[in-house]
């Protein structure tokens, strides 16, 4: 071979690595040929996380092909042209789940949160009353296994209202209290019921008495399940009277909170004494993890820290008429909304004035992770109030409101947040809306009708429902 050959060998060779090097350090900073303009051009990319995994993704109506899998939880798209594109995520049996979404260069458009529910999902027959009876009310417990039934029925003696212990698993019904009612009346035995823990072995719930009309409050106790405790006579013997509220001390066996009309008292049956907090002519108070907090009728709202044993003030709420309707302390305890009988909203923080979210509000519930308070308003819309700045696929201020215009509710709606705090389900009459608050392109929002009857949410997912005398449970998640 000729020195001349050799030599346009090697800068051949030199060429060829230049030019391959270039095309290399060009590809790895994400630039391709868009063989349909003929174009060289930045790419971005996609990022899905789904639930189930196994899914089917479509852009543009085409099947990328693209799964998650046991190492890779999540599906990464790459290589995409900056433009718009049509995303479609589905599985046979389960809704679409569709948006139009924006690639842009040399970014990553995330979607960390998509559900797709079954078009059908699992319903199962929990329990049926007898037939001379019906379920009035009741309240799956938090250890999934339990269920509190309010029950009226007839026997030969005549009507009654009862409160029992349902196991979903032993399927077995203890009987914890029982009254003789009227015909046209409500047992009403449920609506201050409280548990020891997620997992009780003591509850208190209450009756309201028409001949003294007095509340009266009762504990039972698994282990002596055949008899309730008059707790208003043992409170009577420390003199305290006209209660109002008595809930389970936190940490400690044998000891309860008890709201009076003039104050709020913590009674010690172990040391047999009873000590009050400076609270005077309380409306009411709830306990959350290792706080109590308390609203007067001035409109002055404190808390109390049970280690610590001291009280702070929050605010004072400013309205000529102290009426409230509900609240409610978020899970970290930051946070308290207070909505007032004139459907004003109220935020409220340790240090901050007293903000109002809304006027014409009608319900609400903090997310699990702390950052957001849902809540309906009397036109029928549910909206989505940010509490801090928020950074998930989507980015938030704190202040900022979304509207999820998709979806409408009518008085009285729940709304429960999914554990994930990125999707609500909202039952409004005989409708339940499992809904995204994800406000890029269209919400994703799956409708469902199960029909009337009285529903219990959980953020699992998990539906209860009673009509007349049957109790059905619902797994949204899963298909039949």
């Amino acid at each position: 071979m000729s020195k001349k050959t050799r030599r346009i060998m090697f800068w051949c060779i030199v060429g060829f690595f230049v030019v391959a090097g270039a095309w290399l350090l060009v590809f790895s900073f994400g630039y391709r040929v868009d063989w349909k303009t003929l174009q060289i051009g930045q790419t971005g990319g996609l990022y899905l996380k789904t639930a189930p995994k196994i899914t089917d993704v479509f852009l543009d109506g085409e099947n990328t092909n693209k799964k998650s899998g046991l190492l890779s939880p999540g599906i990464f798209v790459q290589n995409l042209f900056p433009r718009s594109y049509q995303l479609k995520v589905s599985k046979e049996g389960y809704f679409d789940w569709s948006k139009k979404v924006a690639i842009e260069p040399s970014l990553v458009n995330s979607f960390s949160h998509i559900i797709i529910l079954p078009q059908s999902p699992l319903k199962e027959s929990v329990y049926e009353a007898t037939s001379t009876a019906e379920i009035t009310d009741f309240s799956p417990l938090e250890n999934r296994e339990e269920i509190i039934l309010e029950m009226k029925g007839k026997d030969k003696s005549g009507w009654f209202g009862s409160l029992s212990l349902f196991n979903q698993k032993s399927a077995t019904t203890t009987e914890m209290f029982r009254k003789k009612i009227i015909s046209t009346e409500q047992p009403d035995l449920l609506s201050g019921f409280v548990l020891d823990s997620p997992n009780p072995n003591q509850i208190i719930f209450s009756d309201y008495n028409r001949s003294s009309g007095q509340t009266i409050f009762y504990l039972w106790d698994r282990l002596e399940p055949n008899q309730v405790t008059n707790l208003n006579k043992t409170a009577s013997a420390y003199n305290l009277s006209k209660i109002r509220k008595i809930v389970f001390y936190p940490f400690e066996d044998n000891k309860y909170i008890i709201e009076t009309n003039k104050n709020i008292a913590i009674l010690d049956l172990n040391r047999k004494e009873k000590a009050f907090l400076s609270a005077e002519n309380p409306i009411d108070f709830v306990v959350n993890g290792g706080n109590l907090f308390w609203v007067d009728k001035e409109g002055s709202i404190y808390s109390y820290n049970f280690i610590l044993k001291n009280t702070s003030p929050l605010a004072i709420i400013e309205n000529e008429k102290i009426e409230i309707g509900n609240w409610a302390v978020s899970v970290n305890a930051s946070n308290v909304a207070v909505l007032m009988k004139n459907n004003e909203l109220l935020l409220i923080r340790s240090g901050q004035p007293v903000k109002t979210i809304s006027s014409a509000a009608q319900n609400f519930s903090f997310s699990p992770d702390n950052k957001k308070l849902a809540y309906s308003d009397i036109n029928g819309q549910l909206k989505i109030y940010f509490l801090e700045d928020f950074n998930q696929d989507t980015n938030k201020k704190a202040g900022e409101e979304v509207i999820l215009e998709d979806l409408t509710v009518n008085a009285p709606a729940q709304i429960f947040w999914y554990k994930d705090s990125s999707h609500l389900i909202v039952q409004s009459g005989e409708e339940i809306m499992f809904a995204e608050i994800d406000d890029r392109d269209k919400f994703n929002i799956f409708k469902y009708q199960f029909g009337l009857g009285r529903y219990a949410l959980n953020g699992e997912g998990v539906i209860f429902r009673s009509a007349g005398a049957l109790l059905e449970k619902i797994n949204l998640i899963i298909g039949e």
